[in-house]
């Protein structure tokens, strides 16, 4: 009989389907490609690299699905990483997730929720502002938009899984079919030339060429982040040994086969040479092909992604702090869950409480910077716990067997560690920093292992 406080398997194949997708694609795929044409000068390649995006996120996708079914519970990296190495690391995954990675990336999409939103209104709206007299507070109209919208999704998600997937249906269909309106509309315009396209690959390839492309693949696999969410959400999959590794690939797939034609339309309307640093590209080639008059359409598919990419951030992030309860290694309300609803309310509730004080700090996107390493060694550490956890736990028979071991986990593994240590070349004081921020969960950690063994 499960517990009162044990989540129930609710979710079908097609809402994790649509979970994934919709947490992939977001607004990163109108800006980064014209990240990526300052390291690379040819189309081919160019295409070549968001072709090889989509295959480590394959990679890494299936390296999960394999983790996720040897623990089907809600939480994902906080089971792998606590049985592989130790639970403190397990603790310090849920710590920087609640301190500032899922809640900053709430955060972040949020207030870009608010900004673009505030496109529909007159340019002069924001210049005025909300003060909350007695406080000395002061809000902004994105801000004030931003906790709106939080509000609302953290809110739908308290009123059971069902209601945040169904939500989540709607979200990503709109997300797709948006996606494929631009795609085709983009295709049928006469302005573009298929001249952008050649030549299509470099006569010769050098060293230097590779370590462009190496640079460039960074933005594309962050651009691609997002097909983790299953792991978080494992415990209310139905079917979860047969779900979790076949949604992963369709959802890669679905998102790569996108990513790629809407970078071929890229190029299609505008030169590789004209891209570089180009950050609103998506928004310049709807200019170039069908003039000024797109500017709404525009901002309807950022939002509807920004809605898409928030609710599914929210809906997985509360699992982490549940699950982190559930083991004693949080407060214990936060393991509780609502008596009509079965959902983990309270842990909701907390993760928009605490994205709401960054919001109205202001300072997320520091604490962003500051832990993007972090982010990524915590996925480099699941993956290395595969490999612990196959020798720690070999029999495990209702568990998934990652296509192509050991070489898929040990490319995710391998590019993992590449961008750790680009990052912290490239960015010594923020990776140390946000080094500093995890640890300063210990004492914590040491305070709930202390109240749990009472």
């Amino acid at each position: 009989m499960s517990s009162p406080n044990s989540l129930v398997r609710v979710l079908s194949s097609r809402d994790t389907y649509m979970l994934i997708v919709g947490n992939i694609i977001g607004v990163g795929i109108f800006t980064t490609t014209g990240y990526i044409a300052r390291y690379i000068s040819d189309p081919g390649l160019m295409i070549l690299v968001w072709i090889a995006g989509g295959f480590i996120s394959f990679c890494g996708g299936i390296t999960y699905a394999e983790l996720s079914t040897r623990y089907p519970l809600a939480g994902g990296d906080f089971h792998f990483l606590s049985h592989a190495f130790h639970p403190l690391l397990g603790f310090l995954f849920g710590w920087s997730a609640l301190l500032v990675t899922y809640t900053g990336s709430i955060a972040v999409i949020s207030v870009g929720f608010g900004h673009y939103f505030l496109n529909f209104f007159h340019p002069d709206i924001n210049q005025y502002f909300f003060s909350i007299p007695g406080i000395g507070l002061t809000l902004t109209f994105p801000q004030i938009l931003a906790i709106s919208v939080s509000l609302i999704i953290s809110y739908s998600n308290t009123r059971g899984m069902r209601t945040g997937a169904i939500w989540q249906y709607i979200l990503t269909l709109l997300s797709i079919l948006t996606l494929l309106v631009y795609i085709i509309f983009g295709f049928s315009s006469t302005r573009g030339s298929w001249e952008h396209l050649k030549p299509l690959f470099p006569t010769s390839f050098s060293v230097d060429i590779f370590q462009r492309m190496g640079v460039a693949l960074i933005g594309v696999y962050f651009t691609y982040s997002g097909w983790t969410v299953l792991a978080y959400i494992a415990g209310e999959i139905k079917d979860y040994q047969r779900n979790i590794p076949l949604v992963t690939w369709l959802g890669v797939a679905t998102v790569t086969f996108l990513y790629v034609l809407m970078n071929i339309l890229y190029l299609y309307a505008i030169p590789e040479s004209s891209m570089a640093d180009l950050i609103d590209i998506g928004y310049q080639v709807l200019l170039v092909l069908w003039g000024e008059k797109t500017g709404f359409f525009f901002t309807c598919m950022i939002l509807i992604a920004v809605l898409s990419t928030l609710n599914a951030t929210i809906l997985s992030g509360a699992r982490i702090y549940y699950a982190m309860s559930q083991e004693g290694k949080f407060f214990p309300a936060i393991g509780t869950l609502h008596p009509r609803f079965g959902t983990p309310a309270r842990a909701i509730w907390l993760q928009f409480s605490w994205t709401v004080l960054l919001i109205l700090s202001g300072s997320f996107n520091q604490l962003l910077t500051y832990t993007v390493f972090i982010m990524v060694c915590f996925g480099f550490l699941s993956g290395i716990s595969l490999f612990l956890l196959r020798r720690k736990e070999s029999h495990k028979p209702d568990a998934y067997s990652v296509w192509g071991y050991p070489f898929t986990p040990l490319l995710y593994i391998i590019m993992t560690l590449w961008i750790m240590i680009n990052t912290l070349q490239d960015q010594p004081r923020e990776t140390l920093l946000g080094l500093l921020l995890v640890l300063l969960g210990i004492p914590f950690y040491l305070y709930f292992q202390k109240k749990s063994v009472k």
